[in-house]
């Protein structure tokens, strides 16, 4: 794979992260769909920050001759404190926690995307407010402490997967 190819593919990873962690404004009302209580009410309200991101399988993204798998340490600091909330309205909350990025603009907090959970398809569903752009993921591992959610995605004929864990804060 050519430098290219993968300062897009870090790009498209990067960009699903910016997806579930933006600060978008959004007036959309989106109701959860609450078929298994248990599970949705397990992380509605939750303020989570992300704990891990690992790729499969492991790429060279940095060209330094060594597969990637753990995508975190590519992540700029002050995007690490980060947290989302998903509200009971389906609605989603960003705060761009203590340490702003300069890129960071909108003021904390603020109601950005809006999401859906399918319950038999364990598929989490976030809609980007502005945008409309919609994000799915497969939801892998759902509590009050920890939040797990597997994306699919293929890059010039390659598959891989990203695995996020979010962890209550």
């Amino acid at each position: 794979m050519t430098r290219v190819c993968n300062l897009r593919l870090c790009a498209a990873l990067f960009g699903m992260i910016a997806l579930t962690t933006s600060c978008k404004k959004d007036s959309d009302v989106v109701t959860p769909d609450p078929t298994e209580p248990s599970i949705v009410a397990s992380f509605m309200n939750v303020r989570f920050q992300m704990a891990a991101f690992e790729l499969t399988p492991p790429m060279d993204l940095d060209e330094d001759g060594k597969p990637d798998s753990d995508l975190m340490r590519f992540m700029r600091p002050c995007d690490l404190d980060n947290t989302i909330v998903f509200e009971k309205t389906g609605k989603m909350l960003g705060d761009f926690g203590k340490q702003r990025c300069d890129d960071d603009v909108d003021p904390n907090p603020s109601k950005p995307d809006t999401w859906t959970y399918d319950n038999g398809t364990k598929r989490l569903r976030i809609i980007d407010g502005e945008s409309k752009e919609v994000s799915e993921m497969d939801v892998v591992e759902a509590s009050a402490k920890t939040m797990k959610v597997k994306m699919t995605m293929t890059e010039d004929g390659h598959t891989m997967t990203a695995l996020l864990t979010w962890k209550a804060v």
